[in-house]
């Protein structure tokens, strides 16, 4: 599958847009253009993206690139379009305890 590079627009954090994203207040996200002008939203709560070493744009990318060659990019841009949540990987959450 050929590789599509994304192209992520860093939200401003608003606490009063928790009920999108889960319930959580306080969260990390970036809107995610699509094809035929269609937008998609990925997040991270802001206390998971503290413990991401180098978190930022660039890891944000790395992980979409991932979900979407193993997904597939029509079932990638289906789950951006109803927002794709990230989360922390597991060792850097033990290592954060």
């Amino acid at each position: 599958m050929k590789s599509a590079r994304v192209e992520l627009i860093r939200e401003i954090p608003d606490v009063g847009l928790a009920a999108q994203f889960d319930g959580e207040p306080l969260v990390q996200s970036f809107r995610v253009e699509l094809p035929r002008g269609r937008t998609g939203r990925v997040w991270i709560t802001t206390r998971e993206a503290f413990l991401v070493s180098g978190f930022g744009q660039p890891w944000v990318a790395g992980q979409l690139e991932a979900m979407r060659a193993s997904m597939g990019a029509r079932a990638f841009n289906r789950a951006l379009l109803a927002g794709i949540r990230l989360h922390a990987d597991t060792r850097e959450l033990a290592l954060a305890a």
